[in-house]
């Protein structure tokens, strides 16, 4: 949604405006130290992804039982009806709107 279309909107006053902007993430620090590292033997596991010496991402061995185990129990796979979760679309209402946006 485009706001500068409404300029005395409520939605264009930030209720997160008096909020601190947070710390910096130290696991993107990681990967920006591992971009800058010269070192060819380097591994970069900073942000969960392992690539093996071919620069491909390996199937771990623990990933593929996770995924023979799901297969095995027959779960049910859907989606969220296209309204969501109800609770959830309340309570962030909520947040937004205060109680009495209901």
């Amino acid at each position: 949604m485009n706001l500068s279309l409404f300029p005395s909107s409520p939605l264009t006053m930030s209720l997160f405006s008096a909020v601190e902007m947070a710390p910096r993430d130290p696991i993107l620090g990681l990967t920006e130290a591992f971009n800058a590292d010269t070192r060819p033997n380097k591994v970069n596991l900073g942000v969960g992804v392992y690539y093996n010496e071919e620069g491909r991402i390996p199937l771990l061995r623990a990933v593929a039982e996770a995924e023979q185990a799901r297969l095995a129990a027959h779960a049910p796979r859907g989606y969220l009806p296209i309204e969501g979760i109800a609770a959830y679309d309340a309570a962030v209402q909520k947040l937004l709107f205060g109680d009495d946006s209901a």
